[in-house]
């Protein structure tokens, strides 16, 4: 009987969320037409939390001061569900732009708010692809200093609900632009929905903005020390194991 009302909530759910997710998209793109700046950026991140609030995800974030206003960083966070974009959005205080799975960039509506806002694409199955994604990053970085740039390190949703390898693209990201690294660690969207499942369950997601960690004194030979050191203080904010595991030379993105 509880799997019968979780899927019929689910389902309500979704009739609600999918038709305000797309008009969300259609009033970005619109507003978009005629500004940019703090007031699209004021409208994205409400959008964001209109959506999340239909579909029953509470955000509580802590850590905001670690944040330090007009400051830029290269934000990580733990890629767990297909909410994630909303919730980095939702919760991130300052104006940022991510790189965003290229395949994303086709679905109808999100694609072109995408494209709109300046997100950038990337594949994850071609390296060559990828490293000029990364490279379109760093241009970013250097040709609009207001904002910062979100990757999700995994490269993919966890199937488990635990800490995923992390591809080092975002590692290079940050040695490349010298900005440092803001870790972003959330809990509780796991069960929410997950990977291989449309069940939503109505939940809360914690987030904590860690501090910073600066890049300054490594370099590309040090990046597996770097994503060792960033790696760690994620699974110590979800209380998962530090042990060692080999990282990814593939380069990966936000999705």
């Amino acid at each position: 009987m509880k799997r019968v009302f979780e899927c019929l909530r689910s389902f309500v759910i979704w009739m609600i969320a999918l038709p305000v997710f797309v008009l969300c998209c259609l009033v970005i793109l619109l507003i978009a037409f005629f500004t940019r700046g703090r007031r699209l950026e004021g409208l994205i991140k409400a959008c964001c939390r209109l959506v999340l609030f239909v579909s029953g995800v509470r955000l509580r974030a802590r850590g905001q001061e670690n944040a330090v206003a007009g400051r830029r960083y290269v934000v990580m966070m733990n890629h767990v569900n297909i909410f994630d974009p909303l919730i980095f959005y939702a919760a991130f205080p300052g104006p940022a732009r991510g790189i965003e799975e290229e395949s994303h960039f086709r679905w109808p509506f999100y694609g072109a708010v995408l494209r709109r806002i300046g997100m950038i694409p990337i594949d994850r199955k071609n390296s060559p692809k990828a490293r000029e994604s990364i490279k379109q990053a760093a241009d970013l970085v250097r040709s609009r200093k207001q904002f910062s740039i979100a990757i999700l390190p995994e490269g993919t949703r966890t199937l488990d609900g635990k800490l995923g390898p992390f591809k080092r693209g975002g590692f290079h990201l940050a040695l490349e632009t010298g900005l440092d690294i803001l870790p972003i660690v959330q809990k509780g969207g796991y069960r929410i929905i997950h990977k291989g499942s449309l069940l939503i369950r109505p939940g809360r997601v914690d987030l904590t903005i860690e501090p910073p960690v600066p890049v300054a004194g490594f370099g590309k030979e040090d990046i597996g020390e770097l994503a060792g050191r960033v790696r760690a203080i994620f699974l110590h904010g979800l209380g998962e194991s530090i042990v060692p595991r080999t990282e990814s030379k593939n380069l990966s993105g936000t999705a």
